[in-house]
């Protein structure tokens, strides 16, 4: 019985996150580089949302490089990365003392993104160089 239970709560993982599949038909492998401010992310996650239906793929930045498993279309383009704020910490769980981090990504590269992309077998690899200011 709990073995039924378990393939039936898969099965609808699946079903309710098909935008995080790792491969399956009209999936292409998105790579890329990312800048911020002439260096590579360190850190951070980018998103490509399918402009029609905002269908999301996501993937991790790891030193400045990503790759996303993503269908075919337009999509618009969220970056977002956190960093610890020096000196300041998160006290509200009593007895911990959580480092605070920021987001330090400017909106127009993710909350209000200003960035795109066109994802098809013949363009699946995109750069992005990010500007603080």
């Amino acid at each position: 019985m709990a073995r039924v239970v378990l393939a039936s709560l898969a099965v609808g993982f699946l079903i309710a996150f098909p935008g995080c599949s790792s491969g399956g038909p009209g999936v292409i492998k998105v790579t890329g580089q990312v800048t911020f401010d002439g260096t590579p992310l360190p850190e951070g996650t980018i998103t490509f949302k399918r402009a029609g239906d905002l269908k999301a793929f996501s993937g991790e930045i790891k030193n400045g490089a990503y790759e996303v498993p993503c269908e075919e279309g337009d999509m618009v383009v969220e970056i977002t990365a956190s960093r610890e704020v020096p000196g300041k910490f998160d006290t509200s769980n009593p007895g911990v003392k959580a480092p605070l981090k920021e987001q330090y990504i400017p909106a127009k590269y993710s909350t209000a993104t200003t960035l795109s992309a066109k994802v098809d077998s013949g363009h699946k690899n995109f750069s992005f160089d990010l500007k603080s200011k």
